[in-house]
Parts: C-alpha cells; sequence; structure tokens
C-alpha cells in the first residue's frame, strides 16, 4: 500500500465534475464498474478522472488517481481492487509491456468481483487499441466507453469566463477572444495562459483589459 499511496498524485482543485464543459462529466458520473474515457491529447481525460476521485472523497470514498503509468511497475497494481475509485490515465501508454497487460486483466477482473469502480483514460477508442493480450482485450472493449467533448470556441470562451470567476477576476468576452485568437486552442494551453494572467491581475491589482494582457503577458 505504501507504494500505491506514493503514486496516488495529487488532484487538480478545479479539476471537478462542475468545473467540466460539455456531457462527459453527466454521462461519467452516473456510472460504475469499468469505464474507458478516451478523446485526443489535451481534451479533458485527466479532469475527467480527477473529478471521479474529487467526488469519491466527497462522500468519503476511498480514491486513487495514477498518472503516468509508463513511469511505473506494474507491480504497483496490486491489491487495488480494495481502493473503492480507481482511476489510470494514458492506459495506452503501457499496453506494449506484457507486464502491464496481465496486470490490468487481474485489476479489471478484481474490481468487477468487488464491485468497485474503474476507470481508464486513453487517447482512442478501444477498438483502435494495439495488440493485446485478446482477454485483456475483450474486458476494454466491453468498458462503458465516454468520448470526451470537441469544445466550440464558445464552449471554450465559457470554460475560461467560468476559471477566472472561480479565482476572483473577470474576463469578458472581447478579452477571451482576444487569448484564444493568441494560443493554440486546447485548453491546456488556455488554462495555462489565464493562469498567468491571474498572478498579474493579482500583483498589480488591475482589471484584466486587452492593454493589460498585451501588457503583462508581451504580447
Amino acid at each position: 500500500m505504501t507504494g500505491q499511496l506514493a503514486l496516488n498524485f495529487p488532484l487538480a482543485e478545479d479539476a471537478t465534475f462542475t468545473n467540466y464543459v460539455g456531457d462527459a462529466a453527466q454521462k461519467l458520473r452516473a456510472l460504475s464498474g469499468v469505464c474507458y474515457v478516451w478523446g485526443e491529447a489535451e481534451s479533458g481525460c485527466s479532469h475527467l478522472l480527477q473529478a471521479c476521485c474529487h467526488t469519491a472523497r466527497e462522500n468519503n470514498q476511498s480514491a486513487i488517481y495514477l498518472e503516468h503509468p509508463a513511469e511505473q511497475d506494474a507491480d504497483i497494481l496490486d491489491g487495488l481492487e480494495s481502493v473503492a475509485v480507481v482511476c489510470i490515465d494514458d492506459v495506452d501508454s503501457v499496453l506494449a509491456d506484457d507486464k502491464w497487460q496481465v496486470g490490468l486483466f487481474q485489476l479489471i477482473n478484481a474490481v468487477q468481483a468487488s464491485q468497485g469502480c474503474l476507470v481508464f483514460s486513453a487517447h482512442k477508442p478501444a477498438k483502435q487499441l494495439p495488440q493485446m493480450l485478446p482477454d485483456l482485450h475483450s474486458r476494454l472493449l466491453a468498458a462503458v466507453a465516454i468520448e470526451t467533448d470537441r469544445l466550440t470556441d464558445l464552449q471554450k470562451l465559457t470554460a475560461l469566463k467560468q476559471r477566472a470567476f472561480r479565482h476572483g477576476f473577470t474576463l469578458n468576452d472581447e478579452v477571451g477572444r482576444f487569448l484564444m485568437d493568441r494560443v493554440p486552442r486546447s485548453m491546456r494551453s488556455l488554462m495555462s495562459l489565464l493562469e498567468r494572467i491571474e498572478v498579474e491581475t493579482l500583483a498589480r491589482q488591475k482589471k484584466v483589459t486587452i492593454p493589460f494582457v498585451k501588457q503583462a503577458l508581451g504580447i
């Protein structure tokens, strides 16, 4: 268990179901058993898995979030079925490893027997995963699949404004669109930029305007 706790990566404070923009959150929070969340890079998979853990802990359940599994040994999976909610990010990164394949297959069986909750994330649907143990592939294909949302620019703008409001400042539509036109439109890139703006506006105690953003960020 000591090794497992060492891999229980800290959860981002804002990575909750409430703060997720799109339909995937509502679908996932209503499910149990084995779930398979997939979507392109930076589309919200990690956010959703951490949201599952936040919700479990709010309900006084044990939960563990495993990030970057490829950096760990598959032995870390031993005994995880004793945890109420287990979330494993980027599972597709370890599927070429025979030991991980066996460990994942055994974990799925153990979680199903204990009626726990196991959530994986990957960047492609289960049917497109590389060749692996047939029994493991069949388990992943049988998991409830949820695709992350492909957000429109309007939804991304809404997410930015909500994040700004939660952190004590206002981001209007004009400034939000200005930012979106100048950085990659992935949510990770946009949120990272917003964090920089938050630091600057708190330090300078100024309203967030386009001139302020240009000066503070040098864009």
